[in-house]
């Protein structure tokens, strides 16, 4: 909770996840296996013949809700975490491999839920997006702060900072996808392998794979989302110290206003 420029965010950022990465690993690996299996499920559905559209189109909105559900709980025990350490400066390792903060958990979920539709609203208007995660860890980290009535005010606080979260995302971004290429890269090919042959089968064609190919893909599949969420939390991570950095420069200008009257 210091002001900090754009460099030191990213680089106290990336020194509080190197060091601390063990125990955020302990405290969400369970909840993040359950939504990379549901993930997988969910790319698998492209691959599987259903009995009509309308069973297809019911298990897709299904497991997309348990998707944003599952990763939004896998995120509120990073929140947990970082919770800790705003409060304490140091972040303790779990005393069990499944010890939830079951309020930090379902304050994510909240978030999640409130911020969707605004993210879907916003979408075409993408730079207007970066102050709502400033709104988001606001909102979490802070326990008797209500969103709805707290929104604009926040927004308006995120949007005075725009410059240096922009910096901070895009760096983030650049370096999360350059690692996730070759994270990504067996489930890709294995996906298109599966759709071509699904193609294939549509048109008359012999399946042409081995029969532990379905099996082989889902756990490709599972096993590249979970690492995935790890490459990306390091995104999470920065916009914890950006909101740090945000609320300690807004205590300061406070502080400016009250001497000057």
């Amino acid at each position: 909770m210091k002001a900090r420029s754009y460099r030191s965010v990213l680089a106290d950022g990336y020194r509080l996840y190197n060091e601390n990465f063990r125990k955020l690993f302990k405290a969400s690996w369970l909840m993040v296996l359950i939504f990379a299996i549901i993930a997988a499920a969910h790319v698998m559905l492209s691959f599987i013949q259903m009995p009509n559209l309308t069973a297809l189109v019911i298990a897709i909105v299904v497991l997309i809700l348990l998707c944003i559900t599952t990763e939004a709980l896998a995120v509120g025990t990073i929140m947990n975490k970082l919770n800790e350490h705003q409060e304490t400066n140091v972040i303790t390792t779990p005393a069990s491999w499944w010890k939830p903060d079951s309020k930090m958990m379902g304050r994510t979920l909240k978030a999640a839920v409130f911020i969707l539709p605004l993210c879907i609203i916003l979408t075409p208007l993408f730079p207007l997006l970066l102050p709502i995660n400033y709104v988001t860890m606001k909102y979490i980290l802070t326990p008797d702060q209500s969103f709805w009535s707290a929104l604009w005010s926040n927004y308006k606080r995120g949007l005075r900072y725009w410059g240096s979260m922009f910096l901070v995302f895009f760096v983030s971004i650049l370096l999360v996808v350059l690692v996730s290429i070759i994270v990504i890269l067996p489930a890709i090919i294995l996906t298109m392998a599966n759709m071509q042959a699904q193609q294939g089968l549509l048109m008359g064609d012999p399946l042409g794979m081995p029969n532990y190919i379905l099996p082989l893909t889902f756990g490709t599949l599972v096993l590249t989302h979970f690492i995935e969420f790890y490459v990306v939390l390091v995104v999470l991570v920065h916009f914890y110290y950006i909101y740090g950095s945000i609320e300690t420069k807004e205590m300061e200008r406070e502080q400016q206003k009250q001497n000057i009257r």
